[in-house]
């Protein structure tokens, strides 16, 4: 069987409102800051299903979980070995395991966390969560790097725009390390550079845009 992507597959896969969509959300050095001024304005439509990793130390995993969900809407956990995972709630990779998510199928997915070698020298890695976003939802992926130091996401960031998806990265004047960001920029993977102030407005923009338009309700019979 050819490994060739199929442009007019992918263009339909995207165009479909009834399947759902991935946020995948990295995030390093001065993420913890940033991730509390996203999550405290995320919105997302229902279907969407929500990853982050952030690059921590395992002993305060826990703690960022329970912080960021004292500010977010949306509910806040850790991501769980083999758990069937639910639009709507945000996992969070925990310390010292990679985060990967994998398509079981009739619309059920899971979280699993690995202890293979560290990328770039962390675990978890962005490149990991995002490159397993990118073969479970395709081009309904959209993927956001945050502040942080090195390149670890880059790799992640073109398996999710081969698959057809979309990836926004922060832009430098907001960052407190420009790095991350920084390597998307130069390889020309992200589709946009956005300020953090305005990030949760363009994840709602290119989400919306994935789910399509809400349901016309039915009048009376």
């Amino acid at each position: 069987m050819s490994g060739r992507i199929d442009p007019a597959r992918h263009a339909e896969r995207r165009s479909r409102p009834d399947l759902p969509l991935a946020l995948a959300i990295g995030a390093s050095t001065g993420g913890p800051r940033a991730l509390l001024m996203l999550l405290n304005r995320l919105e997302v439509p229902a279907r969407t299903f929500i990853f982050l990793v952030q690059h921590i130390h395992p002993k305060f995993t826990r703690i960022l979980s329970r912080r960021l969900g004292e500010v977010s809407a949306l509910p806040v956990v850790e991501a769980e070995e083999g758990a069937t995972v639910q639009p709507g709630l945000v996992y969070l990779a925990p310390g010292d395991r990679h985060l990967v998510v994998e398509h079981a199928g009739l619309g059920v997915y899971q979280s699993h966390l690995t202890e293979t070698p560290p990328r770039h020298g962390v675990r978890p890695s962005v490149d990991e969560l995002f490159a397993s976003v990118a073969a479970s939802f395709g081009p309904r992926s959209v993927g956001v790097v945050l502040t942080g130091m090195g390149r670890d996401g880059l790799e992640g960031a073109q398996a999710i725009k081969a698959a057809g998806g979309t990836i926004l990265a922060e832009a430098e004047n907001t960052c407190v390390v420009y790095g991350m960001p920084r390597a998307l920029a130069e390889a020309s993977v992200a589709d946009r550079l956005v300020p953090l102030d305005e990030m949760a407005a363009a994840i709602r923009q290119v989400c919306a845009a994935l789910a399509g338009p809400p349901p016309v309700p039915s009048g009376p019979a």
